[in-house]
């Protein structure tokens, strides 16, 4: 069966004398819709969405730091010798996994500084969290940047030289199927803890098998150590901590009954 999804360049825009990709604008729209998401979810259930907003853009900046720390020193090292500079260079090269270390990191610092209880928050925080990463991939499948191996499957995309996987569409309908799973859970109310522990559960082991279908035959195809790419060993943490988040989730209120402090 051969792959039905069209090749399409990415549009290129020049907004206020700076050269903007598509995938630029879903990044932004990810951020910002994510962000309100997160703060009506905190403030339905009793939390100051103050706290979202404040956490918002320092989270945005950890982010995206880790984000390119990680692809620095696991997919690309040997581009410091070639330019040491490239390692400030955030906006360049950019590793999801990476970036969810910066951001707990940066989560981790932000709630203890503040002596704010993260897992109040982390509920709404899931749900901005999946809702922004779903509009950012659909940028990511504009961008064509995870390429995957050759393929007929239908949902492949027709790249030039011959129809692929595109890993960020796949990453989309994931993060899509993810918000639906924690739509119905938000509805039902379940024990704080429980909706960031699904995540990161669901994505670390969809994400673990998706990142099978990347390309191997490409001269830019991710680096891989002992079979497995960075971001299959990142699952594991993911999904420890998620599988954590869900033990530690039974000494938690149930969302709603009970004060939200």
């Amino acid at each position: 069966m051969l792959a039905v999804i069209p090749y399409l360049e990415q549009p290129v825009f020049d907004l206020l004398g700076m050269r903007v990709q598509l995938w630029d604008l879903f990044v932004v729209a990810g951020f910002l819709s994510g962000a309100w998401v997160a703060m009506k979810a905190a403030q339905k259930i009793g939390l100051d969405g103050n706290v979202i907003l404040d956490y918002s853009p320092q989270v945005l900046l950890a982010g995206f730091t880790g984000a390119h720390l990680v692809h620095v020193f696991a997919y690309e090292p040997h581009l410091l010798s070639e330019n040491p500079w490239f390692i400030l260079q955030i906006w360049s090269g950019l590793s999801s996994f990476g970036g969810f270390l910066g951001a707990a990191i940066l989560t981790v610092w932000f709630f203890r500084s503040r002596n704010v209880n993260f897992w109040r928050y982390e509920t709404p925080l899931s749900l901005g969290l999946t809702w922004g990463w779903l509009v950012a991939r659909v940028g990511c499948f504009f961008a064509h940047d995870h390429k995957g191996s050759l393929s007929e499957f239908p949902l492949a995309v027709d790249f030039p030289g011959g129809a692929r996987h595109d890993l960020g569409l796949y990453d989309a309908i994931l993060s899509f199927f993810l918000l639906m799973i924690l739509v119905v859970l938000w509805k039902r109310r379940p024990r704080f803890g429980v909706m960031g522990g699904v995540t990161c559960v669901v994505y670390a082991v969809a994400r673990f098998f998706l990142d099978n279908l990347r390309s191997v035959d490409l001269a830019n195809s991710d680096a891989r150590y002992l079979g497995l790419t960075p971001a299959q060993f990142g699952c594991f943490a993911l999904a420890g901590l998620g599988i954590w988040m869900l033990w530690r989730s039974r000494q938690e209120p149930v969302i709603g009954q009970t004060p939200p402090g």
